[in-house]
Order: C-alpha cells, then structure tokens, then sequence
C-alpha cells in the first residue's frame, strides 16, 4: 500500500500572485548582488585562478538558491534539501579556500586540476566504453567528445593533465570546516542535508514511509510520499546565499550590499504570512 499524505492548504490567488512577486524581487535582488560583489572586489587579474573560482562558486551558489526559489515544486523536504546540500558544499569550499591568504591561489589551483582531471577521465571512459561494446561511435557521442576535448584544451593539453583521485582539496570535508571555522555548519546543514541527497534511513523513514495503524500488522512501515510546501526551504536558499556572500565581504573588507536580497527576502515572506493569517 502505497500512502500520499495530504499536503498543505494551496495559498489564494492573491497570495500566490504576492508570492510569485517575492520570489521575482529575491531572483532580481540576488543578480544585483552578485554583479555589485564582483564590481567591488579588486582581485588582481595577475590572480586568474583565484578570480575563476571564487567567482564561479559565487556564481554556482546564486545559480542554486534562484534556480530553487523559482521551482515552487522542490519546496519540499524531498528535492529542496538536495539544493541545500549542494549549498553548503559551496559554501565549504569558498571558507576553506579564502581562510589562509597566502594559501588562496594554490587551493584554487588544485581545485582546478582536479576538476580537469576528472573531466579528462569522463572523456576517456566514454571511449572506454565504446571500444568494449565494439560499435561504432555515434555522431551525438563524437559531438560530445570533442566538444569536452575543447573545453579541456581551452585550459590545458590534454596529455599533461594529471588524473587525481580523493578529494579535490587533499582533505575530507569535515577536515576542511574544520580548518575554515565553520564547523558548526558542516554539523548543522551539511550533515543533516547528506543523509537527504544519500536517501539514508534518518529522511526516507521521515519523509517516504508512515507507520502502518492495524496493530496486527505489527506497526510495519509502508511507502509513502509526504506532499507538503514549506516556505522554509526557500529561505534557507536565501541564507545560505547570504552566508557565503558575507564569508566573501569579511575576507575582502567589502561593504554589504544596502538591499540584501536575503533581507528583502525575509522580509517578504513574513508579510505574506501575516497577510495568510489574516484570511
């Protein structure tokens, strides 16, 4: 047996038409914020690997919490903690990145390599791939293969590109918190946000099984999918979003954007829940 549990009571029209406007102003708002950063950043184009990464994570971090905020049906505990998890890596990442200043520009190289590397392997297990099932290459997968060559090439040969394995930075990601001083994050969202993207026990039983009522079945567990919207989530983007971007101000002495779109964000959110208290 199968259960689907009820979800919440769908908004007016009224606070659906608000709501899609907050969610519009905090898209708009997060851009803005992110151009004015890189604006005000004064990075030496001499540091071109410090420059690419820090501001393709700033760019990945906004990419998740307005691409999330605008999928109103990953408000959820199923797909949004999948968003937040990859949210946190982030985040991670740049504090372990920008925490030593004379380290900066070497974390960058080696994240860079390493992700050649990984990139080089995919290539050469799709070819892999192809020989041991004998066929001919297809000339979508000839398409794709060059085009990652290029992409490779762009940046380095392909031959003096070193494949690594582990992790990118040398060290676990509890290690890297922990160096960083952020590990009160990787507890209290990472942690708890893998065991949604792993599908481990502590979040399926949550969220994907109900105790079966009939005291002769013994209580078993039977599936269940849990429908429920929770604005919560969309404001978890929004600050985690903000954390990095503040992590990114305080390294560099920037001053804060006068409009946050995490403030503004907020902000709309509780008028719109005052406004469905009211109804």
């Amino acid at each position: 047996m199968v259960v689907d549990a009820k979800g919440t009571k769908p908004p007016s029209n009224d606070n659906e038409a608000k709501l899609n406007a907050v969610v519009e102003r905090y898209t708009a708002d997060l851009y803005t914020e992110l151009s004015e950063v890189w604006t005000a950043w004064k990075c030496e184009f001499t540091l071109r690997d410090l420059n690419a990464v820090v501001g393709a994570l700033l760019a990945r971090q906004v990419t998740l919490s307005t691409e999330l905020a605008r999928a109103r049906t990953c408000w959820n505990y199923h797909v949004g903690p999948l968003f937040l998890r990859a949210m946190a890596d982030v985040h991670i990442s740049v504090a372990w990145i920008l925490e030593d200043p004379d380290q900066r520009v070497d974390r960058c190289r080696k994240y860079i390599d390493f992700g050649l590397g990984q990139h080089k392997l995919e290539l050469e297990r799709r070819r892999a791939t192809i020989e041991e099932q004998d066929r001919d290459t297809t000339e979508d997968e000839i398409v794709s293969i060059e085009s990652g060559e290029q992409w490779l090439n762009s940046q380095r040969a392909i031959f003096l590109t070193e494949v690594n394995v582990g992790s990118w930075s040398g060290l676990s990601v509890r290690k890297m918190a922990q160096e960083a001083g952020c590990i009160d994050f990787y507890n209290q969202v990472y942690t708890p946000w893998s065991g949604v993207a792993h599908s481990m026990w502590q979040h399926i039983g949550r969220y994907n099984a109900v105790q079966c009522q009939n005291p002769l079945h013994g209580f078993h567990f039977v599936p269940a999918i849990i429908n429920a919207e929770d604005h919560y989530v969309l404001y978890l983007t929004g600050k985690y979003a903000n954390k990095t971007f503040r992590l990114f101000r305080s390294k560099f002495g920037l001053k804060a954007y006068t409009h946050s779109a995490f403030g503004r964000l907020v902000s709309g959110l509780k008028e719109l829940d005052s406004t469905s208290s009211g109804e």
